[in-house]
């Protein structure tokens, strides 16, 4: 029994094709999607177009992350401003390239499920975490090391981390996948991970793979997200061909400046010059 497990798409259509095909190479039973189809990188359209053709073509689990949430929550809210900026212009342009049936689907689906085969011990699969699409399963969460005890099976897979790693609890094993569309370290390849069924249980083989990102770059110029959310653009590129992220802290770097610069300005609202301020502190 293999299982293909990919999370953190984040509408990068090139690096999951890759990811897809590498596995399907290797004759995997079934796939498990863990969210964050889309956002970060341009046409999201394209992604979800793969993502339907493989709810065609195979036996998947599907599951939504934060970014999903986010898309239904803006909808649920028209209050909820959202603007052509570095902060929150790559948010709005994916949100105008959804369709009403991607947001059906998100709707359709969990943040977390249960994966249950005769012959086979059950394990669960989640997002961020059980309950939460935004929750980080990290050594520095306190919550880490009860939530694992507590958990009602061995194994659990997250997402949401952007890496691949695996932490022991006892008998209890959590495993992150990595990211599929803005994967960190490994410079920069595409990750994503088999499942291997065994007599032992499941046993997890990461892989990195080379993919054309210089064919997403082109991509980032012809579909105008640039134009839309130029340093935030900027910041994923350069995650996409070193796995070095750098877009908290320059968010965090970009509000700080903001506040010493401005009064009563808030997120979306920062200011183009104070992203550029601080997009300079990391990439030059």
């Amino acid at each position: 029994m293999k299982i293909a497990v990919l999370g953190d798409i984040h509408s990068n259509h090139i690096a999951l094709e890759a990811c897809i095909n590498h596995a399907l190479e290797r004759k995997v039973d079934e796939f498990i999607f863990l969210g964050d189809y889309i956002s970060d990188c341009p046409y999201p359209q394209r992604t979800m177009r793969v993502i339907y053709e493989m709810m065609d073509k195979y036996r998947c689990h599907f599951i939504r992350g934060n970014r999903e949430d986010y898309m239904i929550n803006h909808r649920n809210q028209p209050g909820e401003r959202w603007t052509y900026s570095s902060a929150s212009g790559n948010l709005l342009y994916t949100y105008e390239n959804l369709t009403k049936k991607d947001f059906d689907f998100y709707e359709s689906i969990d943040i977390q499920g249960i994966y249950i085969k005769e012959g086979y011990p059950a394990f669960r699969y989640c997002h961020g975490s059980l309950t939460s699409s935004t929750e980080l399963l990290k050594p520095e969460n306190e919550n880490l090391e009860s939530i694992m005890l507590n958990l009602d099976v061995d194994l659990l897979i997250g997402a949401h981390t952007h890496t691949q790693e695996v932490m022991q609890f006892g008998k209890k094993k959590l495993i992150h996948p990595g990211s599929v569309g803005i994967p960190w370290y490994h410079n920069g390849k595409t990750q994503y991970m088999i499942l291997h069924g065994t007599d032992k249980g499941w046993e997890e083989e990461f892989f990195q793979l080379e993919y054309d990102v210089d064919t997403v770059k082109e991509e980032f110029v012809s579909s105008g997200i640039m134009e839309k959310a130029f340093y935030w653009s900027k910041l994923n590129l350069h995650t996409l061909y070193t796995g070095d992220d750098y877009t908290s802290p320059c968010l965090q770097l970009a509000k700080k400046l903001c506040e010493e610069g401005e009064e009563n300005v808030s997120w979306p609202d920062i200011p183009e010059k104070y992203w550029e301020m601080a997009f300079q502190n990391f990439i030059t």
